[in-house]
């Protein structure tokens, strides 16, 4: 038979501090996670931007160090200037993804 794998871990060996910052997460336009979720205008939690607020005190709770907006797969197709200026100005997209 072959042998055995023996791996040994010592809890006070540290190489470096670890950024924060890789445990970050990302927000995307799946099902409600944007609109009808962190972003509803109208709703009564709703501050004067469309953000609910009581969406964003669960998200600070979670303690999440950085949001990458967009992230996961709508990313691949995004235009960040396309998000910018009056909103009635602004190009509409097929999302590829």
């Amino acid at each position: 038979m072959g042998q055995k794998a023996k791996m040994i871990l010592e809890k006070d060996f540290k190489v470096s501090e670890i950024d924060n910052r890789i445990y970050g997460s990302f927000i995307e336009h799946l099902g409600r996670a944007v609109y009808g979720g962190i972003y509803q205008p109208g709703h009564p939690q709703a501050d004067e931007n469309g953000f609910r607020q009581d969406v964003m005190e669960m998200v600070k709770e979670l303690q999440v160090p950085i949001i990458r907006y967009p992230g996961g797969n709508f990313v691949s197709g995004y235009n960040w200037e396309d998000g910018v200026g009056p909103v009635a100005n602004r190009p509409r997209r097929l999302d590829l993804a």
